[in-house]
């Protein structure tokens, strides 16, 4: 199992000098997520089985386990970018 990055660095050069350089912990979102997700889940098991017959309700349940499945392919991700006199740079560990 993968876990999902717990920080995100973005850093951009313009002329040769760091313009920004930015150290976020990611770490805070996912903890709110699983707070907001812990209080949600009655009302999302609830609103599963009434559009179950419709075949809504099979895809409501597994939006969960997707949405973190996309998040942890995210670590280790670094995407870079370069112009002429800049770069930009974003990366997830």
């Amino acid at each position: 199992m993968t876990l999902p990055p717990l920080s995100m660095k973005i850093r951009v050069v313009e002329g040769g000098k760091n313009k920004l350089r930015l150290w976020f912990p990611v770490v805070l979102v996912w903890l709110v997520l699983l707070v907001l997700a812990i209080v949600l889940s009655p009302l999302i098991l609830l609103a599963s089985l009434i559009l179950w017959r419709q075949g809504i309700g099979k895809k409501l349940l597994m939006f969960g386990p997707m949405f973190f499945y996309l998040l942890s392919t995210l670590h280790g991700l670094n995407i870079q970018t370069e112009s002429i006199d800049s770069q930009f740079s974003i990366s997830f560990r």
